[in-house]
C-alpha cells in the first residue's frame, strides 16, 4: 500500500508542477517545478520521506528504462553530431561533470550541517578527576 501511496504523491506533485508551470508561465518544465515542490514539501515536513521512499527507490532502480526512448530519439539528430562533433561532445561531458560536482558539494554541505547539528544537540560529557 505504501508503494501505491508513494506513486500517487509523486504523480500529484508532477501534475501540480505541470499546471503551475503552465498557469504561472514559469520558464521551467513542469516536471522540474514538481520536483522543486516535492523537495520543498520534504524539507518543510509537509511530506514525510516514508510516504515516498519505496516508490522513489523503485523508480530510481529502473531509471535506465526511462532513458531508452530518449536515447533512441537522439539517433535522429546524428547528422548534427557529424557536423559539429566537438561542441556537442564537450557539452555532453562537461555539463554532467558540473552537475555532479555541484550536487556533490551541496550534499557534502548538507551532511556537514547535519553532523554539526547532531554534535551540538548531544551534551558534552563532563569528566572529573576523582582520586
Amino acid at each position: 500500500m505504501k508503494m501505491v501511496t508513494g506513486i500517487g504523491i509523486l504523480l500529484a506533485f508532477y501534475g501540480v508542477g505541470v499546471l503551475a508551470s503552465e498557469w504561472l508561465h514559469v520558464p521551467l518544465p513542469g516536471n522540474l517545478v514538481g520536483m522543486l515542490l516535492l523537495t520543498l514539501g520534504l524539507v518543510t515536513g509537509w511530506v514525510r520521506m516514508e510516504w515516498v521512499e519505496q516508490a522513489s527507490l523503485l523508480l530510481v532502480r529502473h531509471m535506465m528504462l526511462f532513458f531508452v526512448p530518449i536515447i533512441v530519439g537522439v539517433v535522429g539528430y546524428l547528422k548534427w553530431f557529424v557536423q559539429a562533433p566537438w561542441p556537442i561532445a564537450l557539452s555532453m561531458t562537461v555539463a554532467p561533470m558540473l552537475v555532479m560536482l555541484v550536487t556533490g558539494r551541496v550534499v557534502q554541505r548538507y551532511l556537514h550541517r547535519q553532523q554539526q547539528k547532531t554534535q551540538a544537540s548531544v551534551p558534552e560529557e563532563r569528566r572529573t578527576l576523582d582520586a
